[in-house]
């Protein structure tokens, strides 16, 4: 249930970016006339913070929707959100500082919106990534700590995390829909359907031709448990041909 809401914020968190940026990209076009106020902190334009803020943003955003690591996500919203509240706490020291308002004067002007409104709207978004975001890393690390197991999709290559209990389950992957048997990381045995012999392949080369390296015939390496290959299959009986 936790990996599913740290994957839902993510997923949000990367979305909420994307309107940030966009908002931005827009204020500085829609505002390109106006006369824009010089940022205390950088000592540069408004305008200028935007394109650079954006840009940080996007890239963010696109990691939270594309990237499949969730510690990387979630640590990247967190470290977005706390920098935004540090150079909030700097434009605090500044005598002449009247809120994010004077700052998002492109934006309310870009949306028909008050600049109240608009640096309200702002400080909500950075209460919602900075707190999912520390939670996110929080249900993460206490995943870790009950002993998770990990897995890859031999399909996608995508990670999966799940209880030792679930070993030998048969799911959908969560990020292809491909069937799958959950299974510790590590190499897959299974015997050869043409000559019996012994094959041991890493997980990632599920599904994939090779040569037998016994008879030089093309199989396809599979999961034994799909294959409901027992032990003595797994360890067939000595013959003459050389292993």
């Amino acid at each position: 249930m936790q990996l599913k809401l740290t994957r839902w914020f993510t997923n949000s968190a990367g979305a909420l970016l994307l309107g940030g940026v966009l908002a931005m990209f827009l204020a500085n076009w829609a505002g390109a006339g106006l006369i824009q106020p010089q940022d205390p902190i950088f000592m540069i334009s408004v305008r200028n913070l935007f394109w650079i803020m954006g840009a940080v943003a996007l890239g963010v955003a696109l990691i939270c929707l594309f990237a499949k690591r969730m510690w990387l996500k979630a640590a990247l919203v967190v470290w977005l959100a706390m920098n935004l509240c540090v150079y909030e706490i700097g434009l605090l020291q500044q005598e002449n500082y009247h809120g994010w308002g004077v700052y998002l004067g492109s934006i309310s002007h870009a949306f028909g919106i008050s600049p109240g409104t608009a640096g309200l709207i702002l400080k909500i978004g950075l209460f919602y990534l900075l707190v999912g975001g520390l939670l996110a890393l929080l249900w993460l690390r206490r995943e870790d700590a009950r002993g998770y197991v990990r897995a890859i999709c031999a399909g996608c290559g995508g990670h999966i995390t799940f209880l030792p209990s679930a070993l030998g389950r048969q799911i959908s992957c969560p990020h292809c829909q491909a069937a799958m048997t959950l299974r510790e990381p590590g190499n897959l045995k299974m015997a050869c359907v043409l000559c019996g012999g012994r094959v041991e392949f890493p997980a990632h080369a599920l599904g994939q031709k090779i040569p037998c390296p016994h008879c030089a015939k093309t199989i396809t390496l599979l999961n034994p448990v799909d294959l409901n290959v027992n032990d003595s299959t797994l360890n067939p009986q000595p013959s003459t041909r050389t292993r």
